[in-house]
């Protein structure tokens, strides 16, 4: 038997309408979705990106001498999708850079001096921790626009250096994929090698 025209026109409708509805849904249209879009201040992209970069060339500009640095990266967070499985539309963006200079133990009070210097004492007193026979400091600030910066060092009684690493995080910007952000400042992170430091300097390094 003959399907009715009309009830067949009206089956490609529903299909049509019910398509159009789950890919507004899982593309950040959904009723809860929607609420990301308004009522918390989130940055676009480009506003986290140059705040991101800011921040970090701020913090190596400040370093004296200069350093030497690997290259970073940008890391992006996505929120957990919402309680009905509509994916969130914000996200945290961390971008990392790695000292690539020697830095020796006694050094790190002063480079830890210098970063509070750069931010206008607006910096949490270091936090220390101890994990894996190496023992880890981080010193947070308030850096540019809404970012939060941290200086990092691990350390360890085998080794005569330190390990530095500078991040800037902000917590609330519009998604987008890790690499619609482009290439940091300094170049991008060598990937397949291990990132230990190898530049001597006269002041850091000794």
């Amino acid at each position: 038997m003959k399907r009715p025209r009309r009830a067949l026109g009206c089956s490609v409708v529903a299909a049509v309408v019910l398509a159009t509805g789950l890919g507004l849904f899982y593309n950040g249209y959904g009723p809860m979705a929607l609420m990301d879009r308004g009522g918390t201040t989130q940055l676009s992209p480009g506003e986290a990106k140059a705040d991101l970069d800011g921040s970090l060339q701020a913090a190596m500009g400040a370093v004296v001498p200069p350093m030497a640095y690997f290259g970073g990266f940008y890391a992006v967070d996505r929120r957990p999708e919402h309680a009905d499985g509509e994916p969130s539309l914000l996200s945290g963006v961390r971008e990392v850079v790695s000292v690539r200079t020697k830095v020796t133990p006694a050094k790190v009070p002063v480079l830890l001096d210098r970063m509070r210097q750069v931010w206008g004492g607006q910096c949490r007193p270091e936090v220390t921790g101890e994990a894996a026979a190496k023992r880890y400091t981080d010193l947070n600030c308030s850096g540019r626009g809404d970012t939060l910066f941290t200086l990092s060092v691990v350390s360890s009684t085998t080794d005569s250096t330190v390990q530095v690493f500078m991040s800037a995080e902000v917590f609330t910007v519009r998604y987008q994929p890790g690499a619609d952000y482009g290439v940091p400042p300094i170049g991008e992170r060598p990937t397949g090698q291990e990132l230990t430091p190898d530049v001597d300097d006269p002041y850091w390094s000794h």
